[in-house]
């Protein structure tokens, strides 16, 4: 399935998160558990709230998008626009399901904040998620796995 591991470097993760300085957000949504340390990162380099969404799908544990931690509950009324992040957008499933999960699951109905997503890898997508780098058929080694 992978023709082989590229080695993604903590160099190659600063790139990447500066390359996102043109993103607007106030809040960000991590996924348990491939996400949090960007998650994490973003948050407390932006000064936004960050919640935690729980899915896994790769080994079943997860069926639905659930909340873990959801900072929402303190914040919406001054929410405009969520991001989520994950590592890797492949086949869109896990972002897409979070997207709709925390449009759909807000504290407050009447609070419609924009919603979108960012990954370090992806591919082209109707979505309009945006990634840093192109998912090429190697296995990411990310420097936080090591």
């Amino acid at each position: 399935m992978y023709n082989n591991k590229h080695q993604y470097t903590w160099t190659d993760y600063e790139k990447d998160m500066k390359s996102i300085d043109w993103l607007k957000f106030d809040h960000v949504v991590g996924i348990y558990r491939g996400s949090l340390p960007m998650a994490v990162h973003v948050s407390n380099i932006r000064n936004v709230p960050m919640s935690i969404v729980g899915f896994q799908t790769r080994d079943g544990k997860d069926k639905k998008p659930y909340w873990m931690h959801n900072a929402t509950t303190k914040t919406f009324d001054e929410v405009q626009k969520i991001l989520v992040v994950d590592d890797i957008y492949d086949t869109g499933y896990t972002m897409n399901n979070v997207i709709e999960f925390v449009k759909k699951n807000r504290t407050r109905p009447s609070a419609m904040p924009e919603v979108y997503g960012y990954c370090l890898f992806g591919k082209e997508n109707a979505k309009e998620i945006v990634y840093s780098n192109p998912l090429n058929g190697h296995w990411i080694v990310f420097p936080w796995e090591r």
